[in-house]
């Protein structure tokens, strides 16, 4: 937990920059909690419910073969998958601390190392128990993905092969693996879990003692990882400018400059440009003040900005709408389109959005 002691305030300066002072740290204050409170937590609380359902329905799909339920589990891999997407404006905190994201969204598939692992028995004998330490192109989302999925559909399996038993024990493996993943998240960042996450996380020798939550919302106070309420702010914008970054230089970059052809998220579901529309989506949430916002909450990063920086809060919002047209605008699926020009189009549109954002994060220290 974090010791709160009294913050001596500067003498020197004058009544009215003191109150000035005041003022903007009241407000980036309140946009700091409203970021913890109705952005981070409501969307790991739903992800890590989402990735627990995702996790049964693998257990059925393995017990029980059939069309039904590999499209339950395709149904929710989807699902799960938004929530995850959507939360990737905050890859700081928890998710950086535990290393979540490399560990679940790595891509491509390491196809080669997979097939490795199902042909070794005695590894698959307790596979459950070493999931958590493979080669992340194995594990995760696309782990999963490459499992169940063919084509952006879900996989058939009328006929139940050797092979197709190994890929699904080892497909109950990835998803429990995920489920726990998302729990570290939330817990973390709420500063508790349920008594089933906690027994969980105990029985995955995972010991949480984190609250990046508080530490946000204390920010400025002794015993914080941020020294001032604007550093708290700042890293919240430092993490939708760190997405939308990764999305046009990266995510599309990459294989549209041909540096990395093979460098297509979420290929074998179709799902890559909802991934890329569902990250521009955390990025307004994260600047709005809650999830799946359309809107600025009156104690956001928007409506502080709004009154105290008006035109850099307009920019940053008309790049927000430009990038997410511009990238629904693409034809899918990516895999097969990544040349094509609406993509660079695209590519600029998370640039524009990259620099207002920047922009933007000076302006919550400027006085």
């Amino acid at each position: 937990m974090i010791t709160l002691t009294g913050c001596e305030k500067d003498t020197k300066k004058g009544g009215g920059e003191e109150q000035t002072e005041n003022a903007r740290e009241v407000a980036l204050k309140a946009a700091n909690a409203e970021f913890v409170d109705k952005v981070v937590i409501p969307t790991y609380t739903d992800l890590a419910a989402a990735a627990k359902k995702l996790d049964d329905l693998v257990i059925a799909l393995e017990a029980d073969v059939n069309a039904t339920n590999i499209k339950a589990a395709c149904d929710q891999w989807f699902i799960a998958r938004e929530l995850w997407e959507r939360s990737e404006a905050f890859l700081f905190g928890a998710a950086k601390k535990y290393s979540i994201d490399p560990h679940i969204d790595t891509w491509p598939v390491d196809a080669a190392s997979l097939q490795a692992i199902l042909d070794n028995e005695e590894l698959m004998k307790d596979v459950e128990k070493t999931v958590g330490n493979l080669n992340t192109g194995v594990v995760g989302f696309h782990g999963l993905e490459y499992i169940i999925f063919r084509d952006g559909k879900p996989r058939d399996v009328s006929s139940v092969t050797e092979q197709l038993k190994k890929e699904l024990k080892f497909a109950v493996a990835v998803a429990n693996d995920l489920y726990v993943s998302t729990v570290i998240l939330k817990v973390a960042w709420k500063g508790e879990g349920t008594e089933a996450e906690n027994k969980i996380l105990e029985d995955t020798d995972h010991e949480i003692f984190d609250n990046f939550g508080e530490q946000m919302k204390l920010a400025g106070q002794a015993g914080s990882i941020y020294k001032s309420v604007v550093q708290g702010s700042q890293e919240i914008i430092e993490g939708m400018s760190s997405i939308v970054d990764e999305v046009g230089a990266q995510k599309m970059g990459k294989p549209y400059n041909g540096e990395d052809i093979n460098y297509i998220e979420s290929p074998y579901a179709h799902n890559s440009l909802v991934d890329f529309q569902d990250n521009i989506i955390s990025i307004r949430s994260s600047y709005f003040g809650k999830m799946d916002a359309t809107a600025p909450e009156p104690n956001s990063l928007a409506s502080f900005l709004e009154k105290n920086a008006p035109e850099k809060d307009k920019a940053i919002r008309s790049a927000i709408d430009k990038a997410f047209a511009a990238i629904k605008a693409c034809p899918a699926p990516f895999k097969d389109n990544f040349t094509k020009p609406e993509v660079k189009t695209a590519i600029d549109a998370c640039d524009a959005l990259k620099t207002a954002l920047d922009a933007g994060k000076e302006a919550l220290a400027e006085k």
